[in-house]
């Protein structure tokens, strides 16, 4: 099976890299000297969007709506040369409208289209330890499940209809993001009342809350430091903001949402914009006026 895959963003060269082991597969990014670990290891490295037109299925990895236009449309029409009865799959994280752009101009150009954005940090994606919440056609998963098997331990399938998937995954970091925020605050109350973080983050992920995202962002948070980035703030603001977006479409309103878009541009304009967005939990410590726990920082 031939298998395309655009865009090496931090998740999707672990993605591929996890494809390139069993499939023989193409890919493409802005910049190429990205997909020089994956043409060494045997990857085919397009240099125009016309090679995928071979491909059997073509996943992608890209960073907003904006992006995702530019690769895919061309106004209303498909742009990005696919076969008929191949198989599309956006993976990224995007608007429902935009998805909805999506299905319907690969439906025009008779191509099967799935949404399947992915849970999971950088680390997860090369190791093939993501988990997929797919939406759309039941068949096209079936047949896409080589693919689906290579990135993910597991697959969550939302419904017959793609935006589905786009509404699930803002869903998720919603509660990531409020998770993060809640952490920052509790983390920084302990310091301040001079008791000693590492202790709180054994009770923590140990107990009440021994959960993934506690047990992978809380010694972020706990220790103040500045990770690899998993999720740039810039990103994780502009999900929460499509999840209000998505919310407003529904005729409802998500009031964390608001608190947490003005905690992540606060975190912006305090020069967080590039970091994880796990920098919340300095950006609290700071406005405690606490020093730094890791001086790097």
């Amino acid at each position: 099976m031939k298998v395309g895959f655009i865009g090496l963003g931090a998740m999707g060269l672990g993605m591929a890299q996890c494809l390139n082991k069993n499939h023989d597969l193409t890919v493409y990014n802005r910049s190429p000297e990205k997909a020089a670990s994956l043409v060494s290891e045997g990857a085919h490295l397009a240099d125009t969007l016309d090679k995928f037109y071979q491909c059997d299925i073509v996943c992608s990895m890209l960073s907003d709506d904006a992006a995702v236009e530019a690769i895919y449309l061309s106004g209303d029409s498909l742009a990005l040369p696919l076969k008929e009865n191949s198989i599309s799959i956006s993976h990224s994280t995007i608007s429902p409208p935009m998805v909805d752009r999506l299905a319907a101009a690969h439906e025009r150009a008779n191509v099967r289209f799935l949404c399947v954005p992915v849970l999971g940090r950088p680390d997860k994606a090369a190791a093939g330890e993501l988990f997929a919440i797919a939406a759309g056609e039941t068949r096209a998963l079936e047949d896409a499940h080589s693919v689906m098997n290579a990135i993910s331990i597991r697959q969550f399938w939302m419904g017959p209809t793609p935006r589905q998937a786009a509404v699930t995954k803002l869903g998720m970091n919603l509660m990531i993001a409020a998770a993060l925020q809640a952490m920052a605050e509790s983390f920084t109350l302990i310091r301040k009342a001079e008791i000693d973080p590492e202790v709180f983050l054994t009770m923590v992920t140990e107990t009440s809350f021994s959960a993934p995202v506690y047990q992978g962002y809380g010694p972020l948070i706990a220790r103040e430091e500045n990770p690899a980035v998993g999720m740039k703030t810039t990103l994780g603001l502009k999900d929460v903001d499509l999840a209000q977006q998505a919310a407003e479409e529904l005729h409802m309103h998500l009031p964390m949402t608001e608190f947490l878009s003005d905690r992540l541009r606060n975190a912006i304009k305090a020069g967080f914009a590039d970091e994880d967005w796990s920098c919340l939990g300095r950006l609290m410590a700071r406005s405690a006026t606490l020093p730094p726990l890791n001086k790097e920082t």
